[in-house]
Protein backbone atom coordinates (compact mmCIF):
# COMPACT_ATOMS: atom_id res chain seq x y z
CA UNK A 1 0.00 0.00 0.00
CA UNK A 2 0.92 3.57 -0.71
CA UNK A 3 -0.43 6.60 1.53
CA UNK A 4 -0.34 9.63 1.17
CA UNK A 5 -0.71 13.30 3.11
CA UNK A 6 -1.13 16.77 2.40
CA UNK A 7 -2.13 19.47 4.69
CA UNK A 8 -4.74 22.08 4.02
CA UNK A 9 -4.28 26.15 4.20
CA UNK A 10 -5.95 28.51 6.76
CA UNK A 11 -5.37 32.61 7.17
CA UNK A 12 -4.23 33.69 3.25
CA UNK A 13 -3.00 37.19 3.82
CA UNK A 14 -2.88 38.23 0.17
CA UNK A 15 -4.59 35.55 -1.87
CA UNK A 16 -6.50 36.76 -4.89
CA UNK A 17 -3.05 38.49 -5.79
CA UNK A 18 -1.57 34.51 -6.55
CA UNK A 19 -3.91 34.40 -9.48
CA UNK A 20 -3.51 35.49 -13.39
CA UNK A 21 -5.15 39.02 -12.66
CA UNK A 22 -4.71 40.03 -8.88
CA UNK A 23 -0.50 39.90 -9.45
CA UNK A 24 2.21 40.35 -8.95
CA UNK A 25 1.38 38.44 -5.89
CA UNK A 26 2.53 38.24 -2.38
CA UNK A 27 0.86 35.32 -0.34
CA UNK A 28 1.17 34.73 3.68
CA UNK A 29 -0.52 31.13 4.04
CA UNK A 30 -0.43 28.69 6.79
CA UNK A 31 -0.71 24.93 6.03
CA UNK A 32 -2.90 22.49 9.00
CA UNK A 33 -3.89 19.18 9.72
CA UNK A 34 -5.66 17.59 9.07
CA UNK A 35 -5.75 17.52 5.53
CA UNK A 36 -5.82 15.46 2.92
CA UNK A 37 -5.31 11.46 3.05
CA UNK A 38 -5.00 8.92 -0.08
CA UNK A 39 -4.05 5.30 0.04
CA UNK A 40 -3.35 3.26 -3.17
CA UNK A 41 -3.13 -0.42 -2.69
CA UNK A 42 -3.44 -3.63 -5.25
CA UNK A 43 -6.70 -5.35 -5.60
CA UNK A 44 -7.51 -9.01 -6.98
CA UNK A 45 -10.54 -6.96 -9.09
CA UNK A 46 -11.10 -7.43 -12.57
CA UNK A 47 -11.11 -3.01 -13.21
CA UNK A 48 -8.09 -1.36 -13.64
CA UNK A 49 -8.56 1.48 -11.15
CA UNK A 50 -11.68 1.59 -8.60
CA UNK A 51 -11.90 5.13 -6.88
CA UNK A 52 -13.33 5.32 -3.60
CA UNK A 53 -14.16 9.16 -2.81
CA UNK A 54 -15.14 8.47 1.24
CA UNK A 55 -15.94 12.48 1.92
CA UNK A 56 -18.85 11.65 -0.31
CA UNK A 57 -19.39 7.90 0.26
CA UNK A 58 -18.99 6.81 -3.87
CA UNK A 59 -17.13 4.08 -4.90
CA UNK A 60 -16.81 3.10 -8.64
CA UNK A 61 -14.63 2.26 -11.06
CA UNK A 62 -13.17 4.20 -13.72
CA UNK A 63 -10.41 3.13 -16.29
CA UNK A 64 -7.54 5.45 -17.41
CA UNK A 65 -7.90 7.76 -19.93
CA UNK A 66 -11.07 6.64 -21.23
CA UNK A 67 -13.66 9.30 -21.79
CA UNK A 68 -16.84 9.24 -18.94
CA UNK A 69 -19.13 11.55 -17.53
CA UNK A 70 -16.72 12.24 -14.56
CA UNK A 71 -18.25 12.25 -10.97
CA UNK A 72 -15.12 13.70 -9.06
CA UNK A 73 -13.22 15.81 -12.22
CA UNK A 74 -10.45 16.59 -10.45
CA UNK A 75 -9.30 13.30 -8.97
CA UNK A 76 -10.36 11.53 -12.35
CA UNK A 77 -8.51 13.78 -13.91
CA UNK A 78 -5.15 13.20 -11.42
CA UNK A 79 -5.87 9.64 -12.20
CA UNK A 80 -5.74 10.17 -15.96
CA UNK A 81 -2.46 12.07 -15.79
CA UNK A 82 -0.33 10.09 -13.78
CA UNK A 83 -2.48 6.15 -14.52
CA UNK A 84 -1.55 3.57 -12.30
CA UNK A 85 0.76 0.84 -13.62
CA UNK A 86 -1.35 -0.80 -15.81
CA UNK A 87 -0.23 -4.46 -14.90
CA UNK A 88 -1.63 -3.94 -11.44
CA UNK A 89 -5.26 -3.16 -10.41
CA UNK A 90 -5.68 -1.15 -7.77
CA UNK A 91 -8.16 0.86 -5.09
CA UNK A 92 -7.72 4.57 -4.22
CA UNK A 93 -9.35 6.10 -1.44
CA UNK A 94 -9.53 9.77 -1.08
CA UNK A 95 -10.53 11.55 2.16
CA UNK A 96 -10.70 14.30 4.07
CA UNK A 97 -11.35 15.86 7.59
CA UNK A 98 -11.97 19.41 6.41
CA UNK A 99 -15.10 19.77 4.10
CA UNK A 100 -14.82 20.28 0.67
CA UNK A 101 -15.53 23.77 -0.27
CA UNK A 102 -14.61 25.21 3.08
CA UNK A 103 -12.12 27.77 1.43
CA UNK A 104 -9.17 26.30 2.75
CA UNK A 105 -7.38 25.09 -0.13
CA UNK A 106 -8.91 21.42 0.14
CA UNK A 107 -9.22 20.30 -3.24
CA UNK A 108 -5.66 21.58 -4.18
CA UNK A 109 -4.59 19.23 -0.59
CA UNK A 110 -6.69 15.83 -1.78
CA UNK A 111 -5.01 16.61 -5.72
CA UNK A 112 -1.69 17.33 -3.91
CA UNK A 113 -1.87 13.88 -2.05
CA UNK A 114 -3.54 12.47 -5.54
CA UNK A 115 -0.46 12.95 -7.41
CA UNK A 116 2.14 12.40 -4.67
CA UNK A 117 0.26 8.91 -4.30
CA UNK A 118 0.13 8.16 -7.58
CA UNK A 119 3.80 9.27 -8.67
CA UNK A 120 5.02 6.89 -6.28
CA UNK A 121 3.15 4.19 -7.44
CA UNK A 122 4.87 4.66 -11.07
CA UNK A 123 8.29 4.82 -9.22
CA UNK A 124 8.52 8.50 -10.25
CA UNK A 125 10.68 11.30 -8.25
CA UNK A 126 8.81 14.85 -8.14
CA UNK A 127 9.85 17.53 -6.39
CA UNK A 128 6.91 19.50 -4.21
CA UNK A 129 7.19 22.13 -6.23
CA UNK A 130 6.66 19.64 -9.55
CA UNK A 131 3.97 18.16 -7.21
CA UNK A 132 2.09 21.75 -6.72
CA UNK A 133 2.20 22.85 -10.29
CA UNK A 134 1.13 19.87 -11.98
CA UNK A 135 -2.14 20.02 -9.10
CA UNK A 136 -2.82 23.35 -10.13
CA UNK A 137 -2.46 22.36 -14.28
CA UNK A 138 -5.03 19.91 -13.15
CA UNK A 139 -7.77 22.52 -12.10
CA UNK A 140 -6.39 25.01 -14.65
CA UNK A 141 -5.65 23.87 -17.75
CA UNK A 142 -7.47 20.53 -17.54
CA UNK A 143 -10.34 21.36 -15.80
CA UNK A 144 -10.51 24.88 -17.01
CA UNK A 145 -11.15 26.10 -13.26
CA UNK A 146 -10.10 29.30 -11.71
CA UNK A 147 -7.22 29.41 -9.37
CA UNK A 148 -4.25 30.83 -7.90
CA UNK A 149 -1.30 28.89 -6.75
CA UNK A 150 -0.70 29.58 -3.24
CA UNK A 151 -2.98 26.47 -2.07
CA UNK A 152 -1.03 23.51 -3.69
CA UNK A 153 2.28 25.37 -3.02
CA UNK A 154 1.10 24.73 0.90
CA UNK A 155 0.14 21.68 0.87
CA UNK A 156 3.11 20.83 -0.72
CA UNK A 157 5.88 22.45 1.04
CA UNK A 158 3.65 22.84 4.67
CA UNK A 159 5.04 25.16 7.27
CA UNK A 160 3.64 28.97 7.25
CA UNK A 161 5.06 30.60 3.98
CA UNK A 162 5.62 33.92 2.31
CA UNK A 163 5.51 33.35 -1.37
CA UNK A 164 6.02 35.95 -4.32
CA UNK A 165 4.26 35.20 -7.66
CA UNK A 166 5.80 38.32 -9.91
CA UNK A 167 4.85 35.89 -13.30
CA UNK A 168 2.15 33.60 -13.23
CA UNK A 169 2.13 31.42 -11.82
CA UNK A 170 5.91 30.76 -10.68
CA UNK A 171 6.87 31.60 -7.64
CA UNK A 172 9.46 32.00 -4.61
CA UNK A 173 8.54 30.19 -1.48
CA UNK A 174 10.20 31.15 1.51
CA UNK A 175 9.13 29.18 4.61
CA UNK A 176 8.93 30.97 7.92
CA UNK A 177 10.02 30.13 11.07
CA UNK A 178 7.90 28.05 13.44
CA UNK A 179 5.59 29.86 15.68
CA UNK A 180 3.89 27.66 18.19
CA UNK A 181 2.15 30.08 20.22
CA UNK A 182 0.46 31.51 16.99
CA UNK A 183 -0.96 28.04 16.48
CA UNK A 184 -2.07 27.59 19.92
CA UNK A 185 -4.54 30.77 19.43
CA UNK A 186 -5.65 30.04 15.88
CA UNK A 187 -9.44 28.86 15.42
CA UNK A 188 -10.64 27.87 12.42
CA UNK A 189 -14.61 27.79 11.96
CA UNK A 190 -16.81 25.94 9.24
CA UNK A 191 -19.60 28.20 8.52
CA UNK A 192 -21.99 24.96 7.42
CA UNK A 193 -21.85 25.42 3.51
CA UNK A 194 -19.52 24.90 0.75
CA UNK A 195 -18.93 27.14 -1.59
CA UNK A 196 -17.42 27.07 -5.63
CA UNK A 197 -13.99 28.59 -4.90
CA UNK A 198 -13.95 28.80 -9.23
CA UNK A 199 -17.14 30.57 -9.37
CA UNK A 200 -16.43 32.73 -6.92
CA UNK A 201 -13.44 33.54 -9.04
CA UNK A 202 -15.15 34.42 -12.30
CA UNK A 203 -17.09 36.64 -10.35
CA UNK A 204 -14.76 38.94 -9.25
CA UNK A 205 -13.12 38.98 -12.54
CA UNK A 206 -16.56 39.84 -14.14
CA UNK A 207 -17.35 42.75 -11.30
CA UNK A 208 -13.91 44.27 -10.48
CA UNK A 209 -12.33 44.95 -13.95
CA UNK A 210 -9.94 48.24 -13.34
CA UNK A 211 -11.13 48.90 -9.38
CA UNK A 212 -9.37 45.87 -8.75
CA UNK A 213 -5.64 47.42 -8.39
CA UNK A 214 -5.96 49.42 -5.70
CA UNK A 215 -7.51 46.67 -3.73
CA UNK A 216 -4.92 44.09 -4.50
CA UNK A 217 -1.82 46.29 -3.66
CA UNK A 218 -3.80 46.51 -0.08
CA UNK A 219 -3.89 42.61 -0.09
CA UNK A 220 -0.26 42.69 -1.05
CA UNK A 221 0.27 44.86 2.00
CA UNK A 222 -1.50 42.70 4.17
CA UNK A 223 0.57 39.61 3.14
CA UNK A 224 3.83 41.80 3.59
CA UNK A 225 2.62 42.76 7.35
CA UNK A 226 1.81 39.19 8.50
CA UNK A 227 5.45 37.94 7.33
CA UNK A 228 7.15 40.67 9.45
CA UNK A 229 4.80 39.85 12.05
CA UNK A 230 5.82 36.30 11.89
CA UNK A 231 9.38 37.00 12.00
CA UNK A 232 8.87 39.18 14.99
CA UNK A 233 6.74 36.77 16.82
CA UNK A 234 4.26 39.61 17.22
CA UNK A 235 1.12 38.21 17.75
CA UNK A 236 -0.68 41.41 17.48
CA UNK A 237 0.66 42.77 14.34
CA UNK A 238 -0.32 39.81 12.69
CA UNK A 239 -3.76 39.55 14.01
CA UNK A 240 -4.03 43.46 12.44
CA UNK A 241 -2.64 41.84 8.90
CA UNK A 242 -5.47 39.47 8.87
CA UNK A 243 -8.24 42.46 9.86
CA UNK A 244 -6.48 44.13 7.12
CA UNK A 245 -6.85 41.58 4.37
CA UNK A 246 -10.58 40.79 4.93
CA UNK A 247 -11.46 44.46 5.08
CA UNK A 248 -9.36 44.59 1.56
CA UNK A 249 -11.55 41.54 0.21
CA UNK A 250 -15.16 43.62 1.09
CA UNK A 251 -13.59 46.18 -0.98
CA UNK A 252 -12.53 44.06 -3.78
CA UNK A 253 -15.73 42.66 -3.90
CA UNK A 254 -18.84 42.95 -1.16
CA UNK A 255 -20.03 39.72 -1.61
CA UNK A 256 -16.63 37.81 -0.52
CA UNK A 257 -17.32 38.54 3.35
CA UNK A 258 -20.46 36.65 3.70
CA UNK A 259 -23.39 37.05 5.82
CA UNK A 260 -22.51 34.41 8.15
CA UNK A 261 -18.73 35.82 8.37
CA UNK A 262 -20.19 38.98 9.59
CA UNK A 263 -21.64 37.12 12.22
CA UNK A 264 -18.65 35.10 13.47
CA UNK A 265 -16.66 38.30 13.06
CA UNK A 266 -18.93 39.96 15.45
CA UNK A 267 -18.37 37.69 17.87
CA UNK A 268 -14.54 37.41 17.32
CA UNK A 269 -14.67 41.38 18.38
CA UNK A 270 -17.10 40.54 21.39
CA UNK A 271 -14.21 38.77 22.94
CA UNK A 272 -11.36 40.97 21.70
CA UNK A 273 -9.92 38.43 19.91
CA UNK A 274 -7.04 39.99 17.82
CA UNK A 275 -7.76 39.10 14.11
CA UNK A 276 -10.17 37.73 11.73
CA UNK A 277 -9.66 36.25 8.42
CA UNK A 278 -11.91 35.01 6.35
CA UNK A 279 -10.44 31.85 3.91
CA UNK A 280 -9.44 31.85 0.44
CA UNK A 281 -11.77 33.27 -2.02
CA UNK A 282 -14.43 34.20 0.79
CA UNK A 283 -18.45 34.39 -0.28
CA UNK A 284 -20.98 33.08 1.23
CA UNK A 285 -20.21 29.76 3.46
CA UNK A 286 -16.77 28.40 3.54
CA UNK A 287 -14.66 29.07 6.80
CA UNK A 288 -13.53 32.16 9.06
CA UNK A 289 -9.94 31.99 10.78
CA UNK A 290 -9.94 33.69 14.33
CA UNK A 291 -6.19 34.86 16.48
CA UNK A 292 -7.85 35.07 20.11
CA UNK A 293 -5.69 37.42 22.61
CA UNK A 294 -5.35 34.40 25.23
CA UNK A 295 -6.16 30.74 25.26
CA UNK A 296 -8.76 31.15 27.42
CA UNK A 297 -10.46 33.84 25.23
CA UNK A 298 -10.18 30.67 22.72
CA UNK A 299 -11.77 28.64 24.72
CA UNK A 300 -14.90 30.86 25.38
CA UNK A 301 -14.99 31.91 21.49
CA UNK A 302 -15.36 28.62 20.85
CA UNK A 303 -18.20 27.78 22.88
CA UNK A 304 -20.33 30.55 21.66
CA UNK A 305 -19.54 29.94 18.35
CA UNK A 306 -21.23 26.32 18.77
CA UNK A 307 -23.75 27.87 20.35
CA UNK A 308 -24.57 30.83 17.77
CA UNK A 309 -25.68 28.53 15.31
CA UNK A 310 -25.97 24.81 15.06
CA UNK A 311 -24.78 24.96 11.21
CA UNK A 312 -21.38 26.30 12.93
CA UNK A 313 -18.71 23.89 12.92
CA UNK A 314 -15.16 24.43 14.99
CA UNK A 315 -12.44 21.80 12.77
CA UNK A 316 -9.46 21.14 15.35
CA UNK A 317 -6.63 22.15 13.29
CA UNK A 318 -2.55 21.88 14.28
CA UNK A 319 -0.41 23.76 12.16
CA UNK A 320 2.00 21.71 10.17
CA UNK A 321 5.32 21.73 9.89
CA UNK A 322 5.69 19.23 6.99
CA UNK A 323 3.75 19.18 3.68
CA UNK A 324 3.08 16.42 1.14
CA UNK A 325 4.17 13.38 2.84
CA UNK A 326 4.25 9.73 0.71
CA UNK A 327 4.77 6.55 2.50
CA UNK A 328 4.67 2.51 1.40
CA UNK A 329 5.26 1.43 -1.72
CA UNK A 330 3.05 -1.57 -4.47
Amino acid sequence: MIEASAPVRICDNGGWTDTWFGGPGRVVNIAVIPGAEVSIRVTAGSEPVVLNVETFGDRYPIVPGASRVSRHALLEAAIDALPPPADLAVEVTVGSVVPAGCGAGTSAAVAVALLGALATARAEQLSPRDVAYAAHRLEVDVLADESGIQDQLSAAFGGINYLEIDRYPNATVQSLPGWDELGARLTLVFLGRSHDSSDVHRQVIEKVGTRGSKVFARLRAAAVEARDAVVARNLEAFGKAMIANTDAQDALHPALVGTDARRVIEIAAAHRALGWKVNGAGGEGGSITILTATRDAKAAFEARVAALDARYRVLPIQVSSVGLQVRGAL
